[in-house]
C-alpha cells in the first residue's frame, strides 16, 4: 500500500482561523486612523455629490478622481490587513496620480474637461512640472518614483513574501508565502506601508481636498473639519514613532528633506537613512494658503 505519510499542509479551517485572527486582532491603531482619515475624505467630497444635468465637466472629473482614490485607499487597506503590502503598493502610488491631477484640476478646469471629454493623459512628470508652473509643490510627487520601482516584478519588491531563517550548519532555510505571509517582518512591512498610505491621505486633506470643501461650504463647517484633520496629524506623528522607535521630526526638517528629494538633490537612501533607516517618513503639512471663508 505504499508509505504513510503526513501532509504539511494545516487544514482549511484552520487557516481560516488564522486569518480571522489576523483580520480582527491586528493592526488596530491602523484601522482606527484609516476610518477616520476616510470619513473625513467623504465630507470633503460633499460638494461633488449628486450628479445633475447641468454639472459642469470638470466638477466631473473631480467627481471621477474622488471615487477613484477613496477607492484605491481601500483596495490597499484590504490588501494590507490581508498581508500582502507588495501589492497594496501601486494602489498607493496610485492615490499619488488622483492627487496630484486634482491639484491640476482646481487651478486648470479646461484640462480637466479635456481628460473627461477626450480621454487625454497626462503623465505624473508632466503634471508635476505643470504645477510647479503654477507654483504648487506637490509633495507628494516625492514618493512616486520608490512606488515606481516597487510596483514592478522586481526582487526587491517582491521580499515580503520570502522569509530566511539560518538553521546552522543545515545553512539558510528559505520560506516562500503563497497568498500571504504571517511573519514579523511581514508585519513592518505593513506598519510602513500604512504609514505611507496615511502620509499620502494626510496631504491630500490638507491641500486639494481641503482647498474644494473651503470653497463649498460654510466657514463654521469648514473650520469643525479643518480641526478634525489637524487632530489626525498627532495621532499619525505618534504612529510613525512607535513604528520605527525614534522620535517624529519637526515641521521644518522633514519639509527640508521633502523638498530635497523632490528636487532630486537628495537619493532617497540617504533619506531613509536621515530619518528612519529602514521606513517612510510622513510628512508634516505646511500652513495652508486659503483661510475659511467669512
Amino acid at each position: 500500500m505504499g508509505e504513510e505519510y503526513e501532509t504539511s499542509y494545516p487544514k482549511i479551517e484552520e487557516v481560516e482561523d488564522k486569518i480571522s485572527e489576523w483580520h480582527n486582532g491586528v493592526f488596530l491603531k491602523e484601522r482606527l486612523l484609516f476610518a477616520g482619515m476616510l470619513e473625513l475624505i467623504l465630507e470633503s467630497f460633499k460638494p461633488l455629490g449628486g450628479r445633475r444635468k447641468d454639472t459642469a465637466e470638470d466638477e466631473l472629473a473631480l467627481a471621477t478622481l474622488a471615487t477613484r482614490m477613496f477607492n484605491d485607499a481601500e483596495g490597499a487597506k484590504k490588501l494590507l490587513l490581508w498581508g500582502l503590502p507588495d501589492q497594496a503598493q501601486p494602489l498607493i502610488r496610485d492615490i499619488i496620480e488622483c492627487t496630484m491631477l486634482f491639484r491640476l484640476f482646481l487651478q486648470r478646469p479646461k484640462v480637466a474637461k479635456r481628460w473627461l471629454i477626450n480621454l487625454a493623459e497626462y503623465q505624473p512628470k508632466d503634471v508635476n512640472g505643470k504645477l510647479l508652473e503654477l507654483g504648487i509643490r506637490a509633495k507628494e510627487y516625492a514618493w512616486y518614483g520608490l512606488l515606481s520601482h516597487s510596483g514592478h516584478a522586481n526582487l526587491l519588491a517582491s521580499l515580503s513574501h520570502t522569509q530566511e531563517t539560518d538553521v546552522g550548519e543545515q545553512g539558510m532555510l528559505r520560506q516562500f508565502h503563497f497568498g500571504s505571509a504571517r511573519t514579523r517582518e511581514t508585519e513592518h512591512s505593513i506598519q510602513l506601508g500604512f504609514l505611507m498610505l496615511f502620509s499620502l491621505l494626510h496631504i491630500a486633506l490638507n491641500e486639494p481636498l481641503a482647498e474644494l470643501y473651503c470653497g463649498h461650504s460654510e466657514s463654521d463647517v469648514f473650520g469643525g473639519w479643518c480641526a478634525k484633520v489637524n487632530d489626525l496629524k498627532e495621532k499619525l506623528l505618534e504612529l510613525f514613532s512607535e513604528i520605527t522607535e525614534k522620535p517624529a521630526f519637526d515641521t521644518s526638517k522633514v519639509d527640508h528633506a521633502l523638498q530635497e528629494l523632490t528636487n532630486k538633490k537628495m537619493r532617497f537612501e540617504d533619506f531613509k537613512r536621515i530619518f528612519t533607516g529602514d521606513g517612510d517618513l510622513p510628512p508634516e503639512d505646511e500652513s495652508r494658503s486659503f483661510t475659511p471663508r467669512p
